[in-house]
Parts: structure tokens; sequence; C-alpha cells
């Protein structure tokens, strides 16, 4: 059998090699490709060689000397930088993209942490302390309590299934709008109730905090806009770690 060279295109940390080859240990006739110099240059050396491309951000150049490649793997979530360069590809190669979750808790870690910081009025508290303002009394950036709140989870892809988990702790409510729930088979950490994208509205209506997760798509890109954001109400708050376009940043 033929052997698949996958070639790293950027310096891989000691620790992720050793991970990456004790995981993969049982597969057959793959040499994992791991380079001290990603150098442009010496990247396109080893190239022509390699069936698996990994990695962010390569040059055209890059994956036009790749002549053997089969499959392009983009670690992170988004892959929308990509794809008119894998359209084109496509013309004359059966290269495959695809992309991979390797970020996601700590993008979904990073979501709780931006709610937090909205409903404890951290930053305006942060800026009072560095000013020395060390007691602005109760009536200043209140904290909003999380309990009792109705959470909404726009997109339930891998990032938005662990901001759930992460939150079922809290005495809240979840709401889950998603494009089908025909494919949802597993357990899901708390009762929920379920919306497809062609419900938004009353879902948004449901909903006080708005947690927004979706890929950008064309579909996606100004979902939500202020017409939808008056449907929280005065008190509703959003957070997001979706693309920026998929908001309405004027609204």
């Amino acid at each position: 059998m033929q052997q698949t060279n996958v070639l790293f295109i950027w310096n891989v940390r000691d620790e992720l090699q050793e991970y990456l080859v004790e995981g993969l240990s049982y597969v057959e006739h793959v040499n994992l490709i791991f380079l001290d110099d990603v150098s442009e240059e010496n990247l396109l050396k080893h190239a022509p060689d390699a069936q698996i491309l990994v990695g962010w951000r390569p040059s055209r150049n890059l994956l036009d000397n790749a002549t053997e490649i089969r499959l392009f793997i983009n670690p992170g979530v988004g892959v929308q930088h990509h794809l008119d360069t894998f359209r084109d590809l496509r013309k004359s190669s059966d290269v495959i993209l695809i992309n991979g979750h390797g970020n996601t808790y700590f993008t979904a870690q990073h979501a709780v942490a931006l709610l937090l910081a909205l409903t404890n009025k951290i930053i305006p508290h942060h800026r009072w302390m560095e000013e020395g303002q060390w007691r602005k009394g109760d009536a200043d950036a209140k904290s909003k309590p999380l309990r009792d709140r109705k959470i909404g989870l726009l997109g339930y892809g891998a990032v938005n299934k662990k901001v759930h988990k992460f939150l079922s702790g809290f005495d809240v409510e979840f709401h889950v709008c998603r494009r089908s729930w025909k494919e949802e088979s597993e357990t899901l950490p708390t009762p929920v109730k379920e919306y497809t994208t062609l419900e938004i509205d009353e879902f948004l209506r449901e909903i006080d905090t708005l947690m927004v997760g979706v890929p950008q798509t064309p579909e996606t890109i100004g979902l939500v806009a202020s017409k939808k954001l008056q449907l929280l109400g005065e008190h509703g708050l959003v957070e997001t770690v979706a693309r920026g376009v998929v908001i309405e940043e004027a609204a």
C-alpha cells in the first residue's frame, strides 16, 4: 500500500506532535511530517510529495505545488477564507477541504467568559478601579443575575454544544435554534425548547439572552438584524463568537 504523507505547514509544538503520533500510531502507511523550518521555500520542497496538508493559511503557490494533494485540513472551525481558493482548485483537482474542531473548547470557554463579563459588568468596574473609584454603589453597573434567564443558543454546532454544557449548572432555561434537528441523536446536557431557523422570530421572542454560534454562510450573513434584535426586548443580552457579518453591527 502506498504511503500517505501528511505535511504540517506550521511549527507544531512538541506536545501536539506527540499527541498526534500516539493517536495515529494504529494507522498504517501514514508518515507525519513536522518541519523545524516552515518557511515558504522549505515548504515548497516538501509539498510535491504530500497527499495531505494541515494548516491555516497556505499560499496559493504552495497549494499549486502540492501536486499530489487529496486533502487539506484546517484545524480550526472557520474555513470561509479558503472557499474561493478551493473552489478554483476543484476545477483541476479532487482536493477536499475539511475543518477541525480543535479550538472549539476554548471558543466556548471564551463565549461563557464574555457572557459573565456582560452580566457582571466587569469592564466598567475594571475601568473605575483603574481610575481609583473603589466604590461606585449598586446603582452603577449593577450585575444582572443569570438565574432564571432564558438562554437562546443560535446554532448548535461544536461551540454552542459546549456552551450549553458549560452553562448547564446555572438555573437557566435553554432554547436552541438550528437549521435542522433531524440528525440530533446525542443526549443533551439539559432539556431544551427546539426551534428551526424558520422559527427564528419565535425563538427570539421567547428568550432574553442570545448566544450566537453559527458559521458564516450566505444564509447567515446579516441573520441577526435590527428588527430581530428588537424581539429580545429591552432587557435582552447578546453575545457572539460567530463572524462579525452574522450580526448587523449598526443595530
